[in-house]
């Protein structure tokens, strides 16, 4: 192989490579962007926003996904050399690749892969509760949530109550879209838990019993 064609390649990698972490991180951050959001003790209606990539979630998966085939395929597909540079290269040079591309190559593989799969695990985890103890006077009440688009917001909001002194269980399903919260009312009140979803960018508002 030429320097000119491993230049080229080395170029159509990194750009392959580029891609696939761009379309990786716009493929989660619309799962992500709360949970980390509230993590980090910040939030607001722009949180919230970043749900509005969810519906292009799928498109920035097949372009990430693309990115990463072709940057594989152009480094292990075999070279055909010609005339000259088959005699040239008789030693087989043409074969060898950098080591230092194809452990680059593999390790962004690893991470847009794992960024990727992320939503769906944080889907996966059920934080710890806090112990409530028996004389502690509990009420409980259940929000109406809107605006999460998957079970990784459900979790944004999960974390962002259990952040509250004085709650001692948060449950948040995505179907259907409410929190049932266990709390303290002389610690807590029921406007101070809206007040940290909406934080987190999603609409709450106290469902009445009886309501569908």
């Amino acid at each position: 192989m030429n320097t000119h064609d491993s230049r080229g390649k080395d170029r159509i990698a990194r750009s392959s490579l580029l891609a696939a972490m761009g379309a990786g991180l716009l493929a989660s951050v619309c799962c992500v962007g709360p949970l980390a959001a509230v993590a980090v003790g910040v939030g607001g209606a722009w949180a919230g926003q970043l749900s509005a990539l969810e519906p292009y979630r799928p498109f920035f998966v097949v372009l990430a996904l693309g990115a990463l085939g072709l940057a594989w395929y152009r480094e292990v597909r075999p070279q055909r050399a010609s005339g000259r540079d088959a005699a040239l290269n008789c030693d087989c040079e043409a074969e060898r690749r950098p080591k230092m591309r194809r452990l680059l190559l593999s390790l962004v593989t690893v991470l847009v892969l794992g960024v990727l799969a992320l939503p769906s695990l944080i889907g996966q985890v059920q934080p710890a509760q806090a112990a409530c103890a028996e004389s502690d006077p509990v009420k409980e009440v259940v929000l109406q949530i809107e605006g999460m688009t998957c079970a990784s917001c459900a979790q944004a909001v999960v974390y962002a109550l259990q952040r509250l002194e004085g709650v001692q269980q948060a449950k948040v399903t995505f179907e259907p879209p409410i929190a049932r919260v266990r709390f303290e009312p002389a610690k807590v009140s029921v406007a101070q838990l809206i007040a940290a979803v909406e934080k987190t960018g999603f609409k709450a508002m106290l469902k009445v019993e009886g309501e569908s």
